[in-house]
C-alpha cells in the first residue's frame, strides 16, 4: 500500500549496506555527503524533495528515484508518492500562510532606522508548516493560544516598538481579526497590515521590504 511507503524504503534499505547502496546508484563511492544525502532522504517526510538538493549526479527527484530502484521498491508506488509530494509541497508553496502581527500603536521619534529594521521581525508571529491547511475556527483557536502566551512571555512589552495593544491575526492576505493581550477576539479588519511607523521614505522602503521578507 501507498501509506506504507516510507515503512517499506526505509526497511529495505536497513536490509543493504549502505555503500552498496550508492554504489548501485552510480557513486564511484561512498562519501561523507552522499551518505548523508542518503539519510536525510529516509528522514524527511517529503524525501529530500523539498530541499532542492544537487550532487551534479541526481536532484533531488532522481536521487530519490535511483534509490527506489535499488532498493527494489515497485517503481508504480514510487511515481504515485512523488507525484504526491510534489502536489503538496506546491500547494505549500502557494498557499497564503496566516500570521499574527503584533500593534503597538508606534510612532518613530528618534529611533535609528537600522535599529527598526532589525527589530521588524519582531511584529510578526508565525504558524508550523501547515497551518494554513486547518479550518479557520481551528485557526483562530491557535491564533488566540499564541496571543495570550506571547502576551504573557513579553510582559506585552516589544521593546523599541513599545507595549502591545492588540494583535492582527491575518488569516488572508488583506483580512484580519483583531485580538486582544487575552486572545478575546474585539473586531475584524479589511485591507493589509497598516503603515503605523512614520519618519521617512528611506524607512518606508526598509521596512516594506522586511514585511515582503517576513510574508
Amino acid at each position: 500500500m501507498i501509506d506504507n511507503f516510507k515503512t517499506d524504503l526505509v526497511i529495505r534499505v536497513a536490509a543493504m549496506h549502505p555503500e552498496d547502496i550508492l554504489k548501485g546508484m552510480g557513486y564511484l563511492r561512498a562519501t561523507s555527503a552522499n551518505l548523508e544525502r542518503l539519510q536525510n532522504v529516509l528522514d524527511s517526510d517529503e524525501f529530500g524533495l523539498n530541499d532542492g538538493g544537487f550532487d551534479f549526479k541526481y536532484s533531488s527527484e532522481g536521487f530519490l528515484r535511483a534509490l527506489c530502484t535499488v532498493t527494489g521498491m515497485e517503481m508504480k508506488l514510487t511515481d504515485q508518492r512523488i507525484t504526491r509530494v510534489k502536489k503538496q509541497l506546491a500547494e505549500e508553496k502557494a498557499a497564503f500562510k496566516p500570521y499574527l502581527w503584533v500593534d503597538t500603536g508606534f510612532k518613530r521619534k528618534s529611533q535609528p532606522l537600522f535599529a527598526l529594521a532589525a527589530c521588524e521581525h519582531q511584529r510578526y508571529l508565525h504558524f508550523a508548516e501547515g497551518f494554513w491547511r486547518l479550518t479557520l475556527d481551528k485557526q483562530l483557536g491557535r491564533a488566540q493560544g499564541m496571543v495570550r502566551e506571547h502576551a504573557y512571555e513579553t510582559g506585552a512589552d516589544l521593546g523599541i516598538w513599545g507595549k502591545i495593544e492588540q494583535y492582527w491575526f491575518y488569516y488572508k492576505k488583506d483580512a484580519a481579526y483583531l485580538l486582544a493581550r487575552n486572545g478575546e477576539v474585539i473586531g475584524k479588519r479589511e485591507g493589509p497590515v497598516p503603515n503605523l511607523v512614520t519618519g521617512s521614505k528611506a524607512l518606508d522602503v526598509i521596512l516594506s521590504a522586511s514585511r515582503e521578507a517576513e510574508q
